[in-house]
């Protein structure tokens, strides 16, 4: 099967390791897999890390007409000479020359339907107009998402039918346990043999609530006198103001030293293994939240706010601890039971690793998606 794959992005989130994951598994079962991505961004650096076909001359983000003329042209080419048999845009960005383009090919080649699979990785609702829904509607002929919580929303705001929709989970690729070397992370980060561990993981933004995070543990520290909280964090310099006021919540909340600020290393994952409890404390978007699986691949449980996609992955009691809502005052008591409780998060931890093995086995993706693209092939 000859793919493309549209992961017009220009940084590198949860949206664009969805593409380049479905990307490198459709490639590693042998088929050709190319990748129209953005030149000079950070996507496209990663996308060619991971040894992937790519294609920068096509400019769907342009809004000049001339220019998104000329993408149209070297579009139904390359559809053309490289005999694509599958077109899936992961982005809203350029789809009406996708459109575009497969209309006129069918017009020169009847024969040929060349489906065009569309992957929606955002929970924005869909624009009210005519042309959203019709591209939707009658030019697209399925629909892929990363969570219910998209799926739903795009029922509620279109007459799509809910048979030409698809949930499939982001996956991950667990890990041997214990992972080796051992690292010794209370030395490196002067923790106590004694003391509990938090970590939480990501971009500093306030969409991702870690400045609630440190209220929270500001209140757990009257039952938790040695609680640590690991703040590993990426893409985010020192001078940017949320950085600033996190270092100054810090200092206000008297909590230098109970957090490790931690920027972007190797050994994230080791050091997901090595903390108790994962936290997720975002309080918008989560609509694939990578690092909730990443917890779980390790074996280690997340307490998390109820956003976005976190209930689908989350499930209360099993796997991890749903807070009620998104207060501070919800998370402090889902983390004060869960730290107060080793067995629980023992048995949390070890459910999310088989979950992680069989609920997001990154197999399962592959077939999944396969079944889509084979049965309109077909």
């Amino acid at each position: 099967m000859k793919i493309l794959i549209a992961s017009n992005i220009h940084w590198w989130n949860a949206e664009a390791a969805y593409a380049c994951t479905i990307s490198n598994l459709l490639q590693d079962a042998g088929h050709t897999v190319f990748v129209l991505t953005c030149p000079g961004s950070l996507n496209e650096k990663k996308l060619k890390e991971n040894k992937l076909n790519l294609v920068t001359h096509i400019d769907l983000n342009s809004y000049n007409p001339f220019r998104l003329f000329k993408a149209y042209r070297n579009l139904k080419k390359f559809l053309l000479e490289e005999n694509i048999e599958l077109i899936n845009p992961h982005r809203s960005e350029g789809f009406p020359l996708f459109v575009f383009a497969i209309r006129a090919l069918r017009l020169l080649n009847p024969g040929n339907h060349l489906p065009i699979i569309r992957t929606r990785g955002t929970t924005r609702l869909l624009r009210q107009n005519w042309l959203n829904h019709k591209m939707l509607k009658e030019c697209t002929d399925f629909l892929i998402t990363p969570g219910k919580i998209v799926s739903e929303r795009l029922l509620n705001s279109s007459n799509i039918l809910s048979d030409k929709i698809k949930t499939i989970y982001y996956p991950i690729t667990c890990p041997k346990l214990p992972l080796q070397p051992k690292q010794d992370f209370r030395t490196e980060f002067k923790i106590s043999e004694k003391a509990k561990v938090l970590a939480v993981v990501g971009r500093i933004r306030p969409v991702k609530g870690q400045r609630i995070l440190l209220q929270v543990l500001s209140q757990l520290l009257q039952d938790f006198q040695d609680l640590v909280l690991l703040i590993a964090y990426r893409d985010t310099s020192d001078n940017e103001p949320e950085m600033k006021s996190l270092r100054n919540d810090i200092s206000s909340l008297n909590l230098e030293s109970n957090v490790r600020l931690i920027p972007e290393r190797d050994d994230i994952l080791a050091l997901m293994e090595f903390a108790d409890v994962g936290v997720v404390s975002s309080v918008d978007s989560e609509v694939i939240c990578r690092v909730a699986v990443e917890f779980f691949s390790v074996g280690t449980p997340v307490v998390a706010f109820p956003t976005g996609c976190l209930p689908e992955i989350i499930l209360h009691n099993e796997n991890g601890i749903l807070a009620k809502n998104q207060t501070k005052e919800a998370l402090t008591n889902e983390l004060r039971n869960i730290l107060g409780d080793p067995e629980l998060y023992k048995r949390l931890g070890e459910v999310a690793r088989r979950d992680a093995e069989i609920r997001f086995n990154p197999q399962k993706m592959l077939d999944e998606t396969l079944e889509v693209f084979e049965h309109f092939l077909n």
